[in-house]
């Protein structure tokens, strides 16, 4: 990457929104152990909406996603959203992830849309909205803990 970007990304997590979205980078092990893998990406300042694809393997019944999986992808998008606003010198950690089951997530491509709604130099709210077939599964409230990062 040659240090621009046709998205006008300019810290190095905006940049590599602009990488994942483009399909271009490396999956790290955790995120295939997980099934997290990004099918598809779009994002700005304080917004993403990213999709991923929930395998049959991970169902706890028949054509019914784990619970604990759909949580995931929902603190995955959130950490993309912070990736979008945090300035380079910044670490983030979820201290609170509370989500809202509103109807069973199937298996198959899901997009979640993570909105930042509040942030200060401490911390940062991002709401977070999994749907399906353009209905909304769930929904949640994540909570993020910034600091600056030690040298």
């Amino acid at each position: 990457m040659d240090g621009s970007s046709p998205s006008g990304a300019v810290t190095m997590r905006q940049k590599m929104l602009d990488v994942i979205a483009a399909g271009n980078t490396p999956v790290p092990p955790y995120v295939e152990r997980l099934c997290l893998r990004v099918v598809a990406m779009e994002w700005r300042s304080g917004f993403v909406a990213v999709t991923f694809h929930i395998p049959d393997e991970l169902c706890v019944e028949p054509n019914v996603a784990f619970g604990g999986h759909v949580a995931g992808i929902h603190d995955q998008a959130a950490g993309f959203a912070l990736f979008s606003v945090l300035e380079d010198d910044m670490v983030f950690a979820t201290t609170q992830l509370n989500v809202t089951y509103l109807t069973m997530t199937r298996p198959g491509d899901v997009c979640a849309e993570a909105t930042l709604d509040t942030i200060d130099e401490r911390s940062a709210v991002v709401r977070v909205s999994v749907l399906q077939g353009g209905r909304v599964t769930s929904e949640s409230v994540v909570t993020e803990a910034i600091r600056k990062a030690r040298r």
